[in-house]
């Protein structure tokens, strides 16, 4: 048990190529929703980016203290998955282009995928956690110490 926590934190702390490769599996899934007609072209970046968010999932909750789902941290992401999952089954062959459950999920897709975007971008850009400050928030939350 002690040794995919330990992998899962080792990937997480490489944060600029970590973050920066899920941002560009995001965007080039909104081009490919967009711009490339249905069929292979289409389905392999919506599935790699399913691929992509569902497995930073699985390492987010790994690496936490309490591995558990969290709709806050990560519904985004699972809604995201489940979308393009959707997309996939709806839309992967040609003669499925024109039916209405591929077109609603064109406009919701890119969508959910800018969100979850964002929460990467936000991820990002944050400051980097020293090993004590968890420990300082969890105090602050509860009141302890004043």
């Amino acid at each position: 048990m002690g040794a995919v926590p330990e992998l899962a934190r080792a990937i997480l702390e490489q944060r600029m190529p970590y973050l920066v490769g899920q941002i560009v599996v995001k965007a080039v899934t909104i081009l490919a929703v967009f711009l490339v007609p249905q069929g292979p072209g289409h389905t392999v970046p919506v599935l790699a980016c399913a691929t992509a968010a569902a497995a930073d999932v699985a390492l987010r909750v790994a690496a936490s203290r309490r591995p558990r789902l969290s709709p806050g941290k990560h519904g985004a992401d699972l809604l995201l998955v489940c979308l393009l999952l959707a997309d996939a089954a709806a839309c992967g062959g040609e003669a499925s282009a024109g039916g209405k459950a591929c077109r609603a999920l064109r406009m919701v897709v890119p969508f959910a995928t800018l969100v979850s975007l964002g929460g990467n971008a936000m991820r990002l850009t944050a400051r980097q956690r020293a090993p004590g400050d968890a420990v300082e928030q969890d105090c602050e939350a509860v009141g302890v110490g004043e």
